[in-house]
């Protein structure tokens, strides 16, 4: 293959190599000499020519002619000195750096400058400050936390909480950073990398967060945990990022492994926090476990499982939403009709509610009262055993009731009134076994509305049987009937939470159906759809996984951890 020639109209003496350090001084007014300045930035001009001595055939001493070319202005007039020498000399300039030797002396100067304000950053006292690439978090910035750290054997406030080759010095930085994988060159694997494997530093995080595992026992690999939860970006820490959750959650195959693995793990291995106390909902597992691929919530995630399945509430005590709220025949309370809020209050950080009392919510309208001559004697509630003994020390009931409710005082008074009250209580068949039996079995829906007192308002129903509300069981004849206790959930949806002082403005049977429901098995949680309604891209209110879903599950240490720094 032949090299490319040079166009017709390249004068070589005009080329000026880009390579060279320094270039004629008169180069900027088109003057350059065509010798140009040697390696050390010295002027080599001269002569503008080097006469060439021409000897004619015969002669002996020839004679000098000029050079000079045409685009220098040709031969001179003159031509050249006797002997030999250019008639017309050149007045040497300055020769300049050339644009390459400008930016090489630049570059040379920043990067000794920054090594200097390296060095000295780096060995002064204050360059932990210098490092820090910004602030930490709110939840790593407490005395708690520096107090978790001295006594892991730091000093509570230097980088090395964390990182632990911080606290040794550049030194042990540098071979950090070189041993590192990525290493410090390898671009193409930190635009590329995919691997959220664990890390050295989250051997310090296990530091503190002591037997927190990443999530389910099932998952396929664990994460790292600065993935999720990055440092060093305000005082705020972010909530992962629906990518971190779809790393797994987006693909099918992850969560296909994940399935296997859990065929091999007892039941009992996802049990999610069970030191809490919580009272939960425990839904039965799916056959091919939770493998379904979700992208986002207002996509493909599936319908609550609790409502998918049309699971029941395991609840026995009977319950009428639909009768208490819409029933004329309900009476009101402190003049108001019933409503959502007259029974459920929100706990102390209004994010929950607490739970249904028969104390606090019940009793305002189902007393437990038995004589409707003596209103202010009721039957204990919450232990059937102390039912059973209150019924068969009636006489002694009544005594102390006559004592300190009418003012009795004379043994004379307080037994007649006692025999009185027992006489009535015949009358009505509600005397020995018979009143046991009636009070633990009666299921009567209907019960008197007689006036028990002096006021104006009609008194309340009395007591109808503890089986009106609960499921009673009989036992032996020397023990006190079997009353199932109301079971109350602490949390439906286990691994969700919701806020409900986010949403106080919204209507409570907007999201629970409470106006149709009969049955205290009905499940009244919100639907997904009524959900996606404000949590979507077209609601504008959040909806990433972070928003509702907590992760960590307690259990041992995390992985392995054997990375690197």
């Amino acid at each position: 293959m032949k090299e490319q020639l040079p166009a017709p109209q390249f004068d070589a003496s005009q080329y000026a190599r880009p390579n060279q350090d320094w270039i004629c001084g008169k180069a900027a007014k088109g003057q350059c000499c065509r010798i140009g300045p040697d390696p050390s930035g010295r002027c080599r001009a001269t002569f503008e020519c080097r006469p060439v001595l021409e000897l004619k055939e015969g002669e002996t001493k020839g004679r000098y002619r000029c050079t000079r070319t045409a685009e220098f202005g040709g031969a001179c007039e003159t031509g050249p000195l006797p002997d030999g020498t250019c008639c017309r000399a050149i007045t040497k300039c300055q020769p300049v750096r050339s644009l390459r030797a400008k930016r090489k002396v630049f570059t040379r100067v920043v990067v000794m400058l920054t090594v200097a304000v390296l060095l000295v950053s780096l060995s002064g006292p204050f360059r932990s400050q210098f490092i820090n690439p910004g602030r930490l978090s709110a939840q790593h910035s407490t005395e708690a936390f520096a107090r978790m750290h001295r006594g892991a054997g730091g000093n509570g406030q230097d980088c090395a909480a964390c990182h632990g080759a911080a606290g040794a010095g550049p030194a042990r930085w540098l071979g950090s950073a070189a041993g590192a994988d990525p290493a410090l060159l390898e671009f193409h694997k930190l635009l590329a990398t995919t691997n959220t494997g664990l890390t050295a530093i989250d051997a310090s995080c296990q530091t503190c967060h002591q037997r927190h595992n990443f999530h389910e026992p099932n998952v396929v690999r664990d994460h790292s945990c600065s993935a999720c939860h990055r440092e060093h970006q305000g005082m705020v820490m972010q909530r992962p990022e629906d990518a971190n959750c779809a790393s797994c959650h987006a693909d099918g195959q992850v969560m296909q492994a994940s399935f296997q693995r859990g065929k091999e793990l007892p039941a009992a291995a996802f049990d999610y926090r069970p030191d809490l106390g919580w009272t939960m909902f425990k839904a039965p597992r799916p056959e091919q476990g939770y493998t379904k691929v979700i992208h986002t919530f207002a996509t493909d995630h599936p319908e609550f499982q609790v409502l998918a399945e049309k699971l029941r509430d395991p609840d026995t005590l009977k319950f009428n939403h639909q009768l208490h709220l819409g029933s004329p025949n309900i009476p009101s309370v402190n003049g108001k009709k019933l409503d959502c809020a007259t029974c459920h209050k929100p706990d102390a950080t209004g994010l929950y509610y607490q739970p249904v009392s028969y104390e606090q919510n019940c009793k305002v309208c189902h007393s437990l009262q038995f004589d409707e001559k003596n209103p202010e004697l009721s039957i204990p509630h919450g232990n059937a055993e102390f039912a059973r003994a209150f019924l068969r020390s009636l006489p002694a009931q009544y005594a102390e009731y006559g004592r300190n409710k009418k003012g009795l005082t004379t043994q004379v008074e307080l037994d007649a009134f006692v025999k009185l009250q027992m006489a009535g209580l015949r009358k009505q068949a509600l005397a020995g076994e018979n009143l046991e039996q009636q009070v633990f079995f009666s299921d009567a829906h209907n019960g008197p509305m007689e006036k028990t007192g002096d006021g104006e308002q009609p008194a309340r129903a009395r007591y109808p049987g503890c089986a009106y509300c609960h499921e009673v069981k009989a036992t032996g004849a020397d023990a006190a009937p079997d009353i199932v206790p109301p079971v109350q959930m602490t949390r439906w949806l286990i691994r969700g939470q919701f806020n409900h002082a986010k949403h106080i403005n919204m209507a409570c049977a907007k999201c629970h159906d409470v106006e149709r429901s009969r049955e205290t098995a009905d499940v009244l949680l919100p639907s997904k759809s009524s959900c996606v309604e404000c949590h979507s891209p077209k609601g504008g209110v959040a909806s990433g996984c972070a928003t509702c879903h907590s992760y960590h599950a307690p259990g041992g240490v995390i992985g392995s951890l054997s990375a690197k720094d």
